[in-house]
């Protein structure tokens, strides 16, 4: 008798399940006043095969008046049609405290605090305890490192930004701040990658060479225009930014000098493996 192969969990279905696990929660919760501070993500959505939007937005700081303010993010959610959604989602700003009626569940199926948006009340500045962390929302954060100067934290992403020399060029620097390895683990990859950066140049334009110039040659060429060579290719490549972030990976992008109609070229990769990923975003 041989042992049965163990079942394959299909990671959608287990989503599916969970989200209707947590509406059914929500559902039996009452409608509440909540007031909250908008994150610096603000409002986003997305549609439906069925022509409805989800509205998403999260809160930073809240409280269900009158008890205490929760640090715990809360996550809220909201079915609506397209013209309802626009509407919605200019009168969610970032950094913003607002009042909304909700059904709120602290601890849902995904192990978050979940609400159903009811109705969206608007601005309120009636808290002096979430007035206050949105004022020290509007302090920058700002991160001093020897090898790359002042650091600001773009909170929207969650990650520090500055500017460097690259090979004597200036280019924008991005350093995640989430993951296991936080900031740190970001700066150690990039400390590493400035210690060799002729040698992680010509490694990242010899893959986008690779990737890229058949792409060009076989389908992006202009009426007229001869097929492309190595060096003419990397030559009209001009590199605008690093993203490095704390796992261990990176991206470079670089202007691609009309080669893909004004599409940025960006590799990525990270330093054990080297370069493994070449794209033309935009």
């Amino acid at each position: 008798m041989t042992d049965d192969p163990t079942p394959q969990v299909d990671p959608f279905a287990a989503a599916a399940e969970r989200r209707r696990v947590a509406d059914a929660q929500l559902s039996e919760r009452p409608v509440e006043d909540v007031l909250g501070l908008v994150d610096a993500r603000g409002a986003v959505g997305w549609s439906s095969k069925d022509g409805r939007w989800t509205l998403s937005f999260d809160f930073d700081r809240w409280k269900i008046p009158p008890g205490p303010m929760k640090t715990r993010g809360l996550s809220i959610r909201f079915r609506t049609s397209q013209e309802e959604f626009d509407t919605l989602q200019r009168r969610i700003e970032p950094d913003s405290v607002v009042r909304i009626r909700a059904r709120v569940v602290e601890e849902s199926a995904f192990g978050t605090a979940e609400a159903e948006l009811v109705e969206l009340l608007g601005p309120d500045r009636s808290d002096p305890e979430l007035n206050q962390a949105a004022a020290d929302l509007q302090t920058p954060v700002l991160l001093e490192d020897r090898r790359f100067g002042t650091l600001t934290l773009d909170r929207s992403l969650n990650w520090y930004t500055g500017g460097a020399k690259w090979n004597g060029e200036a280019v924008g620097l991005n350093l995640d701040a989430e993951g296991a390895g936080g900031i740190d683990g970001a700066l150690a990859v990039a400390r590493s990658l400035w210690e060799d950066q002729q040698r992680w140049t010509q490694r990242i334009e010899d893959y986008a060479v690779q990737e890229l110039l058949p792409l060009k040659n076989e389908n992006w060429l202009d009426e007229g225009e001869a097929e492309l060579t190595a060096r003419q290719f990397q030559s009209r490549m001009t590199l605008k930014s690093i993203t490095v972030n704390s796992d261990g990976s990176f991206d470079f992008l670089h202007d691609d000098g009309d080669l893909f109609g004004g599409h940025s070229i960006q590799v990525g990769g990270d330093l054990s493996r080297g370069p493994t990923y070449a794209d033309i975003p935009g």
